[in-house]
């Protein structure tokens, strides 16, 4: 996928600006708090329809605005079309347009995608496993655009299901939403499982290249569902389901909450057989982020017949050189582009990338975008 230009309105600081994207590499610099991840989440939610962090809608408007707009030009270079995206966003609403026809969630969510690594990525081996879930259905929904429906109905089953719980509800009611909620949880856990089995070999290769030396890591989907779960059959893990949430009930009635499915599953990520969070450095588990980050992004290459737009955020000031460069490399090579931030000055940027003419960069200075003094090439416009 190749972005062209963007526009952006009303985007949390960031008043009026129009960039253009000329080269593969483009980066936003600046110090500290002038917009430079909020230039970059506005991206994100052109192609992802969700911000890089969890934040109410209004937090997303710029202060005294009651609408956001974002428009982006690209073309799929697999397909060889140009599309069109726009989003208007309001408090409690929004509008969304591909190649100016109105669209719902499904026919925009797919056209382009965006994968964005962030600091608090770096985290992904060391936190909590929520984090590793939301980093599974990210990737999920990103290769398979169906996965979102999935995912939201689980979600609203199983909220559903535990407010029943709590105020004490029949068992005939219970088993009407059990139901609901083996199907839909079978599905989830099966598609996340899956996934594991397509990314583990990319990520194993990936840590064993940017941690060298470094002890042999092994990736595996933890399911709640333990070894009932069959991630080539669909039915036969919803019947475990059914058969766990009806044996759980007891259990369940008493904490007022559902005690398993694909929201308590796990991927657990260990080396030399114990878990990362004991036994790996720091170093260990930056380079467990970037092999997970990087197994993403190739395996996206490989769904979509092109690798995605890839967004990074500061990721200057948290990679040694070296594994910047693996990263820039694993892109390079699939010929993918990249919009960054830094807080570095644009030539010492230039020096650390060594990126030569594919590197554009633009200075963000409280929300407004400007070309940097050394840029030659066509940058963007604040009016």
């Amino acid at each position: 996928m190749r972005l062209h230009r963007a526009s952006l309105r009303d985007f949390r600081n960031i008043g009026a600006a129009d960039v253009e994207f000329p080269t593969q590499f483009v980066a936003f610099v600046g110090p500290n708090g002038q917009g430079k991840t909020n230039t970059l989440e506005a991206l994100y939610f052109l192609f992802a329809l969700r911000p890089l962090r969890n934040v109410p809608r209004r937090a997303l408007l710029r202060e005294g605005s009651e609408r956001a707009q974002l428009s982006a030009a690209l073309t799929r270079r697999s397909t060889g079309l140009r599309h069109d995206l726009s989003v208007d966003l309001g408090p409690r609403s929004r509008t969304l347009l591909r190649d100016d026809k109105k669209v719902d969630t499904r026919s925009y969510v797919g056209t382009a995608v965006a994968v964005a690594f962030t600091p608090d990525d770096l985290s992904l081996g060391k936190g909590s496993p929520e984090r590793r879930r939301r980093f599974l259905d990210r990737a999920l929904l990103n290769a398979y655009p169906a996965h979102l429906d999935r995912a939201l109905r689980y979600q609203r089953a199983l909220k559903e299901r535990n407010r029943l719980l709590s105020e004490g509800a029949s068992n005939p009611e219970l088993d009407a939403y059990d139901e609901v909620l083996a199907g839909l949880g079978a599905s989830v856990s099966c598609a996340r499982a899956r996934l594991v089995d397509e990314l583990r070999p990319r990520v194993e290769a990936q840590f064993s290249q940017i941690a060298r030396p470094a002890p042999p890591l092994t990736v595996r989907y933890a399911p709640s569902l333990g070894d009932a779960l069959n991630p080539e059959s669909e039915p036969e893990t919803r019947t475990a389901y059914l058969a766990r949430l009806y044996e759980r009930r007891p259990r369940d009635r008493r904490r007022g909450s559902t005690s398993i499915g694909p929201h308590l599953d796990e991927l657990d990520l260990e080396l030399d057989g114990q878990p990362v969070r004991e036994r790996a450095s720091q170093g260990q588990f930056r380079a467990l982020a970037l092999a997970l980050e990087l197994a993403e992004l190739t395996h996206l290459a490989e769904v979509w017949g092109e690798p995605p737009l890839l967004l990074l955020d500061d990721m200057s000031s948290e990679l040694d050189r070296g594994r910047s460069r693996q990263l820039f490399d694993t892109v390079t090579h699939l010929d993918g582009q990249v919009v960054l931030t830094s807080t570095d000055e644009p030539e010492d940027l230039r020096r650390t990338l060594d990126l030569g003419e594919a590197l554009t960069v633009l200075r963000v200075d409280r929300g407004a975008l400007t070309a940097a003094a050394s840029e030659t090439l066509p940058g963007c416009t604040s009016p």
